[in-house]
């Protein structure tokens, strides 16, 4: 569907609204027009019926008895062109026009009364002054002439005018929203990095200005809402550090105890895994805090990230050993860019343990990186089961995981979450570009030159 501007928009809305009363008027005006020229002619016609009479009373050599035949000559000349049938006080022909026969034009008990006559139309009344009965015609041709060429003006007036409503409603359009046209570039600045920003105010006092404050308002109370959320979010997380290294100290102490009994050390060892998990959890939310608050500070380095790779791989190969997952990888000799390689080697430890967590046993994970036209890129694939299409967008949110998985699989569902982060920290970018019943495979990429 085809978005048109609101200057678009209300230039067509009002030539459409102009077209409409146009049409409106139309309809109403050509037949008012129509009939007030009918009425008009129908007083004509009585007014040609008055002089007639009139000439045949007062014309000298008129004749005498009105039962006599009516000479042409005695007709005025205003209505020789008319429809003439003259008749007698016994309802004999004294005249009629010619081509006329004597029978009347319309029956004797109508006044007026419209008629076709030889593919013509024409407009007659009947008219009584004793001893006479005079019908008289008129073509009506003019009225249907003049009703065509208003529909002909109509016709053309109605688009030359829509097209100049049209330009003018653009302008005013135009006009009217001038200033609402730095609003969205000013709304558009407004980031995590810059929540100081707020929408120039209009310098008129109207319902722009009005809607400008408002949103300004709002802009501050949600400010002041993710600063209060990312503060929190920050110091729980620094908070609960420290009693969390104690405890997990403690429980190192406890089961290096050598009066310890095999149960209780196995339920030592129980408790250190989950401090462990807390303590990555928290990390992990310490930095996502960082990263809201605008505070993930990078320590740009010139890097080869090619032996952070081989570290990576070599971290897969551990990890894999018991379980018959073979590794493959595709590398050149250098892989130089500008990065933070603390960052992207927690990057890589992220993507390439969610790899290991996905690939059943006996699958294969492939490694392939390059630097091309200015991006490194890094593909991460691994057999096993497709991500479902609903969760390939999802599985990047924080504290979601795909549909079916496994419970005995460990994770919080902040990693990808966090790699994704600190890629695009870098103005870099992780995504899903493939996953089906062969492989899934995530693509890592990143400027060279930053």
């Amino acid at each position: 569907m085809r978005h048109w501007s609101l200057k678009v928009k209300f230039g067509v809305y009002a030539a459409g609204l102009v077209l409409i009363a146009l049409i409106v008027a139309g309809v109403v005006m050509m037949p008012a027009v129509y009939f007030s020229q009918l009425r008009q002619l129908d007083r004509t016609l009585a007014e040609d019926a008055e002089e007639l009479f009139r000439d045949l009373e007062n014309f000298r050599g008129a004749p005498v008895s009105p039962r006599r035949p009516l000479s042409a000559r005695f007709i005025p000349v205003a209505l020789q062109a008319r429809l003439i049938i003259l008749k007698g006080p016994e309802g004999q022909l004294l005249f009629a026009s010619p081509g006329l026969e004597a029978d009347d034009l319309v029956p004797p008990d109508r006044d007026v009364a419209s008629i076709g006559l030889g593919g013509r139309s024409f407009r007659v009344g009947t008219f009584h002054r004793e001893p006479f009965r005079l019908q008289v015609g008129a073509d009506l041709g003019p009225l249907t002439d003049l009703r065509r060429e208003l529909l002909r003006g109509l016709l053309v007036a109605a688009p030359i005018t829509a097209i100049a409503v049209f330009g003018l409603g653009f302008w005013l359009a135009r006009y009217a929203i001038r200033r609402v046209s730095p609003l969205p570039a000013a709304a558009e600045r407004i980031s995590v990095s810059r929540l100081e920003e707020r929408l120039p105010m209009p310098p008129s006092h109207d319902e722009i200005a009005r809607l400008t404050e408002v949103l300004n308002h709002a802009f501050e109370r949600l400010t002041r809402s993710y600063e209060s959320a990312t503060r929190f979010s920050a110091d729980a997380s620094h908070q609960l550090k420290t009693p969390v290294t104690v405890l997990r100290i403690g429980l190192e102490a406890l089961r290096s105890d050598q009066a310890l009994s095999p149960e209780n050390r196995s339920e030592v060892e129980t408790l250190l895994r989950q401090t462990r998990r807390l303590t990555m959890l928290i990390n992990e939310l310490l930095l996502l805090a960082q990263a809201d608050a605008g505070r993930l500070e990078l320590t740009w380095e010139s890097v080869d990230l090619r032996p952070v790779i081989d570290a990576a791989i070599d971290d897969l190969e551990t990890l894999t050993r018991d379980r018959r997952i073979r590794i493959e990888a595709t590398l050149p000799e250098y892989l130089h860019l500008r990065a933070d390689p603390r960052r992207l080697n927690l990057t890589l430890q992220i993507i390439t343990e969610n790899a290991v967590k996905y690939t059943p046993d006996g699958g294969t994970i492939r490694l392939h990186a390059g630097i091309t036209d200015g991006w490194f890129k890094l593909v991460l694939a691994n057999t096993g089961r497709a991500i479902p299409e609903q969760d390939r967008e999802r599985i990047f949110n924080r504290f979601q995981r795909g549909e079916g998985v496994a419970e005995d699989i460990q994770g919080h569902g902040l990693g990808l979450n966090i790699a994704r982060t600190l890629l695009q920290a870098h103005e870099g970018e992780l995504k899903l570009v493939r996953s089906d019943h062969a492989w899934t495979e995530f693509e890592l990429s990143l400027p060279v030159s930053v």
